[in-house]
């Protein structure tokens, strides 16, 4: 049978690069399938994708999208070809049930789950098997006949991880009770809070359930509030359910039930709030219509704002709001938006500068500030830095992480762009103060010491130094490594980590875990492992549970461990940059080194050799396909698209050969490859021409990589260079440049 394709010609030949002609649609040409390879493992499930044949995978995008099960942005316009960016996410989806089991630096552990609970291995995998498949009562059968309360609760957290709603309330409830001090309690009760909106349990029962605790989710105070309405407490119900209408994050169909069951306890007030807080959030449609419960001014603002958040907005679309409404916060907000997309900063500047601050009247201060800084990096760029400063200095800012940012970029303006120390000191010693994490704190030590050094003085000088080994602590971040280099010290940026707990003295959840690796339940294993370092007590104990990670092989797992411990200031620095995430593979002429490899892919991917991301860029290294395939074409090495994803060795080839084309095009310049290959070379270009060249002496390189305008960008240059300088500890490699030198020659003015 001859297969009819119905593209065009590119078309045609863009999808048999990325599939091997027609073997992605099996059922339509099931003689062209490729030939096999010598290892099963790497072929594609083809099959799962036949509802998706050519007549219908590029007509139905929102079908696609939503069998996939991810949020991709499928815009062609993100990837030269454009073909082949609609078949990454497909291919991702092929190979996401044939997870590969990596051969020297595997993921997938080999481990008898016999080992940890003896005869009771048989019956867990019966008892993970039934809850998975969503029988309850043939997985409570087997737990039954375990002997082991270890085998038990691990195969009852598999159940209600996978099958929530499957458990229902009376089995979540249970679990609960009988275990206060598992980890994942807040996971657990969540789960639980839903089953009691959702499924028909007893007043009584939702009483005894929050005696103990507070709702914790908006399902859990809506089913709350529907027992007080019922006991004809309505100031009790109202104020529940205006909790949720106002900050709620609630879908459509929840949406609903709150207007139908509490639409009488609900305010013009409160729809008009909700209106404001999700067009902040740019969520369009809910916001207009919370706006029409509001009324007809409402509408008239929302209508308004959604055409900026579009950016659709004119001077005619605000034009058309009464005058009475023109000084409406959100409208300010805005017009603000509307005029910096159009480039108009000076006039963007004066709204912002003229608008309320008073929290209860600008409703979501992140969003205020996040506009602000926008505006007032625009207004660096032309040159007015008093005005910038301002707008950082009067930021408005609500959530912590929010406030760190707008302190220091208040400060940082103040010292680097107005020459006021003091004034810049200030704001440092602001951030520093609530400051949560190792990278919020080092920066804030960091430019605190700057603007000490800044004085001039002797005393000053000193009190600098204090301030450089206090962020040097912080060693495996970017600023406290930099701290480092200003100290003068060659010490490694690794630090020793407390000895684990062993045997017994380990935590259960600890245990737990173990097991689930060995059951071959990593997901389940993963989720409770993160809900377990937030709450394990004991250094000793988060070190036994990166341990556990680490004999799992597990990348992903340790790296994050790893923050979390270092967020709690315990530093397991060796679980957080893990060696095994990237598979041994042959390394092409004039590639980027190991340390570089590690570097970028602890940053893209967090070592998820299956990640795709919403523009199609595939694997460890999160190459897109346009770049891998002119990489591999440049080495002279063969090129096949579904190897990005099933080979994770080929993906990092690729990848360090096409750092090791950026080293070179930079001149050696790390700073500026890493910004090329997150931002592209051509945004590289453009950053130099406005901002000068970072590899000159007369440029401070630190300044450079704070004025990058793509928050993205900046933060991922820090990251990557933070990890890099770890990672040559590590490895003991030897280059010529060390990264801090590339950044330690900024001048102190």
């Amino acid at each position: 049978m001859r297969f009819a394709w119905p593209f065009k010609t590119k078309t045609r030949t863009a999808l048999g690069l990325v599939v091997g002609g027609a073997a992605l649609f099996a059922h339509y040409a099931p003689e062209h399938s490729p030939p096999a390879r010598s290892d099963a493992r790497f072929e594609p499930n083809f099959a799962a994708l036949e509802p998706f044949g050519p007549h219908s995978w590029r007509a139905k995008p929102q079908s696609l999208r939503d069998a996939l099960r991810r949020p991709l942005d499928l815009e062609p316009a993100l990837e030269q070809d454009a073909e082949i960016s609609w078949a990454s996410p497909l291919l991702a989806y092929a190979f996401q049930k044939q997870r590969l089991a990596e051969t020297e630096n595997g993921i997938e552990p080999k481990l008898d789950p016999a080992m940890l609970v003896g005869d009771d291995a048989q019956g867990l995998l019966q008892a993970i098997a039934s809850y998975k498949s969503g029988d309850f009562a043939a997985g409570d059968a087997a737990v039954s006949t375990l002997k082991t309360k270890l085998a038990a609760d691990a195969a009852k957290w598999v159940g209600f991880r996978t099958r929530p709603r499957e458990a229902g309330f009376a089995r979540l409830d249970r679990f609960i009770v009988e275990h206060p001090d598992w980890p994942a309690q807040d996971w657990l009760t969540r789960r639980a809070e839903e089953s009691l909106f959702g499924d028909h349990v007893s007043d009584a029962a939702v009483k005894r359930f929050f005696a103990r605790r507070k709702p914790l989710s908006p399902s859990g105070k809506l089913a709350l509030a529907r027992v007080f309405a019922r006991e004809g407490d309505f100031q009790s119900a109202g104020a529940l359910a205006r909790e949720v209408w106002r900050e709620g994050d609630v879908g459509e169909q929840m949406e609903g039930s709150i207007r139908k069951e509490f639409g009488e306890l609900l305010t013009v007030a409160d729809h008009k709030y909700r209106a404001d807080r999700l067009l902040y959030a740019e969520k369009n449609t809910a916001a207009l219509r919370a706006a029409e419960l509001a009324g007809k001014d409402a509408v008239l603002l929302a209508r308004a704002r959604a055409a900026a958040n579009d950016d659709a907005a004119s001077d005619k679309i605000f034009a058309a709001v009464p005058p009475e409404l023109q000084k409406d916060p959100g409208l300010l907000f805005a017009r603000a938006h509307m005029l910096r997309k159009h480039e108009k900063i000076i006039e963007a500047a004066a709204v912002l500068l003229t608008a309320p601050r008073a929290p209860e009247l600008i409703v979501d201060g992140d969003a205020w500030w996040t506009e602000r800084r926008l505006v007032a990096r625009k207004l660096l760029d032309l040159g007015d830095a008093g005005e910038a400063y301002v707008l950082c200095a009067q930021h408005g800012a609500r959530s912590v992480s929010a406030k760190v940012e707008a302190e220091f970029h208040a400060g940082w303006i103040a010292l680097r762009f107005l020459s006021d120390p003091a004034a810049a000191e200030r704001h440092f010693d602001a951030a520093a103060a609530i400051a949560e994490t190792p990278i919020q704190k080092s920066r804030a030590l960091y430019w605190r010491a700057r603007a000490a050094e800044a004085r001039h003085t002797p005393e000053d000088e000193s009190v600098a130094r204090a301030y450089y080994a206090e962020a040097a602590t912080h060693s495996t971040t970017f600023y406290g490594q930099l701290a480092l280099a200003r100290l003068g010290s060659d010490a490694s940026p690794l630090r020793p980590a407390p000895t684990p707990a062993e045997g017994d003295a380990r935590d259960e959840s600890v245990r737990v875990i173990e097991l689930l690796f060995a059951a071959g339940e990593k997901e389940s294993a993963v989720t409770l492992a993160m809900e377990a370092a937030k709450h394990l007590t004991g250094d000793e104990q988060l070190a036994a549970l990166a341990q556990t990670a680490a004999r799992a092989r597990d990348a992903k797992m340790s790296l994050t461990l790893g923050k979390l411990a270092s967020y709690r200031g315990v530093p397991l620095d060796d679980i957080a940059f893990p060696t095994y995430g990237v598979p041994q593979f042959a390394t092409l002429p004039g590639s980027a080194s190991r340390s570089i490899v590690y570097a970028i892919a602890r940053q893209e991917s967090a070592f998820d050799p299956h990640a795709v991301s919403s523009a199609g860029a595939m694997g460890l290294m999160q190459m897109i396909a346009s770049t891998a395939r002119s990489t591999a074409l440049r080495a002279g090495v063969g090129f096949d698209l579904r190897r990005m994803l099933s080979e994770p060795a080929f993906n990092a080839q690729l990848g360090a050969a096409h750092l090791g084309i950026l080293l070179n095009e930079h001149k050696g310049s790390y700073l500026l490859t890493f910004a090329a290959y997150n931002a592209g070379g051509k945004r590289v270009k453009e950053w130099i021409d406005a901002y000068g060249d970072p590899r000159r002496a007369n440029i401070d390189p630190i300044d450079w990589v704070e004025r990058i305008p793509i928050s993205e960008t900046r933060n991922y240059v820090q990251r990557v260079m933070e990890n890099f300088v770890v990672y040559r500890a590590k490895f003991a490699e030897n280059e010529t440049r060390k990264p801090q030198v590339e950044l330690a020659h900024a001048e102190m003015r």
